[in-house]
């Protein structure tokens, strides 16, 4: 790797911010105040999954309500008023990463990564948002195109992954205003959501006074120009890694750079994966050829559409990962989807970080049995 590819990496979306062995086709069909959660979760049960190897403890944070929770969750959907999603700002948080190709191509484990596979299908949508049974016709799958050049999605607003995939709103300490993306994921709860690990937790690269969980949290699926059709989901908690908080937080510790929150019902008392759907996930499988999906917001991006781009997995440092995509900040937690079939497929890897010097690839933790952990650490939540 040439030296001049030594410099700042960023992060994909921090404010603004900035083959495979065989398994099951996707299905198509109380809050305590600043409680802290920690769990060793090596073998967690979960009807779907498992973990086979020890892997790393999760750490998980209860949103302080200061009152009734869904006095709470009211205030901070008001919040998010669609002048303050819109006016949220773009900015790159940093940190210095020696770049160094390792494995590049596919079809190879990341190495020292070996544990167990495991994976767990994708749902569809059961209720309307608002109440009744929801029916849509698969015939309106979209045929997505290939390529390392991010574009608007063109399938149906719909349907996944759009509904699956938004963008996630939240503050730091400073009051500053802040934006990810991220997909639901299914679980035994139907609550949980799938973004960085910096979107949760952190200083994003400094700008943010101190380390800490982030505030105000929401995620809005399907967001479009500001618009929010799905509406405004509030998080009762948000989950990371104990290895990322422990190693610094948003910038020391790319590989385990994975974040999840558990939604509250909403207004209706729905589950968000009962009205959106849910990806799969999966952990410790080969590099695959995926499809990203996420909101970058740099030029030529705007933020403000669902974009997509395509290509095969291939192997970076120890425990991470890249892909030929020229996503940019505004992108951060958005899927990685393998097996992807134009509306399901399975997470394995999630925008967390790239390079100005390479500005048409980005790179993920690789999601070993870290990832399988955390993921059980939400699943019944």
């Amino acid at each position: 790797m040439n030296a001049d590819l030594r410099t700042t990496a960023w992060r994909r979306g921090a404010r603004t911010i900035k083959k495979i062995r065989p398994r099951p086709a996707v299905a198509a069909g109380g809050l305590a105040a600043a409680a802290v959660l920690t769990a060793s979760l090596a073998g967690a049960p979960f009807a779907q999954a498992s973990v086979a190897s020890a892997g790393p403890a999760v750490t998980g944070h209860t949103v302080e309500t200061n009152g009734p929770a869904a006095a709470y969750a009211a205030h901070v959907r008001a919040y998010w008023t669609r002048d303050r999603m819109l006016s949220a700002r773009n900015a790159d948080a940093v940190a210095s990463k020696s770049a160094h190709v390792k494995n590049p191509g596919a079809g190879t484990r990341e190495p020292g990564k070996t544990g167990q596979p495991g994976h767990v299908a994708g749902t569809a949508p059961t209720q309307r948002l608002g109440g009744g049974i929801k029916s849509v016709p698969q015939s309106h799958r979209a045929t997505p195109a290939y390529g390392s050049s991010g574009t608007v999605w063109p399938g149906s607003p719909y349907l996944p992954p759009a509904t699956t995939t938004g963008k996630v709103f939240f503050t730091t300490n400073n009051g500053a205003r802040w934006v990810c993306s991220a997909s639901t994921v299914n679980s035994n709860g139907k609550d949980a959501v799938i973004t960085a690990a910096h979107c949760v937790y952190g200083n994003l690269g400094g700008e943010a006074p101190g380390e800490g969980w982030h505030s105000n949290w929401v995620f809005v699926p399907d967001y479009n120009n500001g618009n929010a059709p799905y509406g405004t989901w509030t998080a009762r908690q948000l989950w990371t890694l104990t290895n990322y908080i422990n190693n610094g937080g948003s910038m020391a510790d790319e590989a385990d750079d994975i974040g999840t929150a558990v939604m509250n019902t909403n207004g209706y008392g729905q589950h968000i994966v009962n009205v959106v759907g849910g990806q799969g996930i999966e952990w410790n499988y080969p590099y695959q050829y995926v499809y990203d999906f996420g909101y970058p917001a740099q030029p030529p991006f705007t933020g403000q559409v669902l974009d997509y781009c395509s290509g095969w997995e291939f192997g970076w440092y120890p425990g991470t990962m890249g892909l030929n995509c020229n996503f940019n900040g505004g992108s951060s937690g958005g899927p990685w989807l393998a097996s992807f079939n134009g509306e399901w497929g399975y997470i394995n890897g999630i925008n967390d970080f790239g390079y100005p010097s390479l500005p048409n690839s980005i790179f993920s933790a690789y999601f070993a049995s870290n990832a399988g952990n955390l993921y059980n650490a939400v699943a019944g939540l």
